[in-house]
């Protein structure tokens, strides 16, 4: 038995050592730059050309949707037939000697999180407890005050055996951080050229050493039978990248000792099903050369608020879209924070330049998710999504916070699509296609609807059937073949929610375009004393002035289309805009600024 359980770590570890996804030749990448020129040209003249380029857009949409799910379960039968065919294999070599070993789609499960509502959070870590596939769960508080107590009080609760509360002195962020640029000047001092994978290799390695103290000062015999499951890392209050690389780091270490290859990253607010880890891992599991996957997102809060019925409709009727474009050719071009799989050997190799990412100089803290998903692309992994497998987060509930949230997701779309170009070399064109029509379709929509607000001039080609055509597409085909089966309470939101979703859409673009740097995390913590905190008017007109002046133009646009409708002359159209404009803008104010 001793022997099959060494055969087992050394086929494990050696899986683990994997350091590289694809090798892409120069040929191969010129390839992939040519095709990303001639995507964007197809995609004009099959759609926007025709007198129904929505409808065919969505009818692309679904095309692509549908070979990423037979993708997905193209690697889900590979996998298990390999994984068959090797424990078979086993037992006829080794008869009786073997022993039941532990499947490889185990993982280990982090969680982090920041003064999170206990209720909430409560919720979300029970939610492991029923999971398939979970072998550890490691919870990163970012806060070490007396107000972050309540999350260690609930981690106590949930979880009162072989578990584990460490308090770290100094977040290994900041020792990273100067790891590195001692590392640096010691190779600018002997006069070598500055080799920054090495001395990311080095600082990765050092603080998994200190991880490694750390876990045996606390007694922590994780890698005993009945030695420790469950362990919360507490730190100070830094930014949620600070609290996710002590995490990582920790999780690097764990896995190592129990021989785990995947890992599952989620937020403190979000509640795994029973086969959302691992469905999500099977993606995975099978293809050496993928490093990261996500789940498709659906909303457990959706009746709290009107906002959240509208976002609700959201995620079900775009998400599963959207992020299924660039994913059925292994190129997702992000992996959502509250629902992410990585491969151990892939993410030890981008935690360092993700963490020290910098856009124009400043460091970024923000964009967590998407960069670690450039990192994996850019360094030639597959990234896919699980667009079958489900994970339920929670959605804000006032305006307010769900434009702070998005236009804080866009920024880091903007950062990841404009600023890293080498993404599009290493990937397939279908990532470069998504990311264009992500990033110039908002665009043209402002220009066009600008145009027409001051000279009624129409920029696009428009017909109600057409409208029409795509919405009854998008509905019927989600009916049919989205995995989150809609409640028909939520039914009467799904045509508003596209519109509540779209209408904010160009103006949420060019803000989060404008203020691409822009640090503020958006919504505020769920946590009660979080809550009650108040903003600055200067501050609320930063983060969401820009909907009211955008609400304003809209109005303006409506007004002037019905007073060209019904054939009011100049005068009559300027008192009707005018009205138009004041009506929005006060809508949008009350609903936004005033409200705070």
């Amino acid at each position: 038995m001793g022997t099959v359980e060494s055969i087992d770590s050394r086929t494990q570890m050696a899986f683990t050592n994997v350091s590289q996804g694809r090798h892409l030749s120069i040929l191969k990448q010129l390839l992939n730059f040519t095709g990303c020129l001639m995507i964007i040209p197809a995609f004009y003249l099959a759609t926007i050309q025709t007198l129904y380029p929505m409808t065919i857009d969505i009818l692309f949409g679904i095309i692509l949707t549908e070979c990423n799910r037979f993708a997905n379960e193209r690697r889900r039968i590979s996998f298990y037939s390999t994984f068959q065919r090797e424990n078979n294999l086993k037992r006829q070599n080794l008869g009786f000697m073997m022993k039941e070993t532990v499947t490889k789609l185990d993982c280990l499960s982090a969680v982090v999180g920041y003064r999170e509502d206990p209720a909430l959070f409560t919720r979300a870590l029970e939610s492991y407890k029923a999971a398939h596939g979970q072998a550890f769960m490691l919870v990163g508080i970012d806060g070490s005050d007396a107000e972050d107590g309540d999350m260690v009080d609930v981690f106590e609760k949930v979880y009162p055996s072989q578990s584990r509360i460490i308090h770290i002195k100094e977040p290994l962020g900041n020792i990273a951080e100067q790891l590195y640029n001692k590392h640096l000047a010691i190779q600018h001092e002997k006069g070598r050229e500055i080799n920054e994978s090495e001395s990311n290799k080095a600082v990765i390695q050092q603080c998994m050493s200190i991880a490694r103290v750390i876990l045996d000062q606390q007694g922590c015999l994780i890698d005993e039978p009945d030695g420790i499951r469950h362990i919360c890392l507490v730190q100070q209050h830094m930014h949620k990248k600070g609290i996710m690389f002590t995490t990582f780091i920790f999780s690097l270490v764990i896995a190592e000792m129990l021989g785990i290859e995947f890992m599952w990253s989620s937020d403190s607010d979000t509640i795994v099903l029973e086969d959302t880890l691992e469905r999500t891992i099977s993606t995975i599991a099978g293809d050496s050369t993928i490093g990261g996957a996500s789940s498709g997102l659906t909303v457990h809060n959706g009746d709290d608020t009107v906002v959240t019925r509208l976002a609700a409709t959201v995620y079900w009727a775009e998400l599963y879209l959207t992020r299924s474009t660039p994913a059925c050719t292994a190129t997702s071009d992000c992996q959502s924070g509250p629902c992410t799989a990585f491969r151990l050997s892939a993410l030890s190799s981008i935690l360092m330049p993700w963490y020290m990412q910098k856009v124009f100089g400043k460091r970024m803290i923000v964009n967590e998710d998407r960069h670690l998903t450039t990192n994996l692309l850019v360094r030639g992994w597959g990234v896919v999504f699980a667009s079958d497998v489900l994970t339920a987060t929670e959605t804000p509930t006032t305006v307010t916070r769900w434009l702070r949230q998005q236009v804080r997701w866009a920024r880091a779309t903007h950062i990841e699509s404009l600023l890293i170009p080498r993404v599009y070399g290493m990937s397939h064109p279908m990532a470069f296609f998504a990311a264009a029509r992500r990033e110039f379709g908002p665009l043209v929509v402002a220009v066009a609807v600008l145009s027409y607000f001051l000279t009624s001039h129409k920029l696009l080609y428009f017909s109600y059937p057409d409208l029409f055509l795509r919405i009854g597409i998008t509905t019927i085909y989600n009916i049919l073949r989205n995995p989150d089966r809609l409640r028909l309470a939520l039914c009467w939101y799904v045509v508003p929610g596209m519109f509540f979703y779209n209408i904010p859409l160009p103006a949420i673009h060019i803000w989060s375009l404008v203020t691409m740097t822009a640090d503020t995390w958006g919504t505020a913590m769920r946590a009660s004393t979080e809550i009650s905190k108040k903003d600055s008017s200067r501050k609320k007109w930063f983060e969401t002035g820009f909907f009211v002046v955008w609400m304003g133009i809209v109005g303006g646009t409506v007004a002037r289309w019905l007073a060209n409708e019904f054939g009011l002359n100049q005068g009559q159209t300027l008192v009707s805009m005018l009205c138009g404009i004041w009506l929005a803008s006060l809508c949008s104010w009350k609903a936004t600024i005033e409200s705070q």
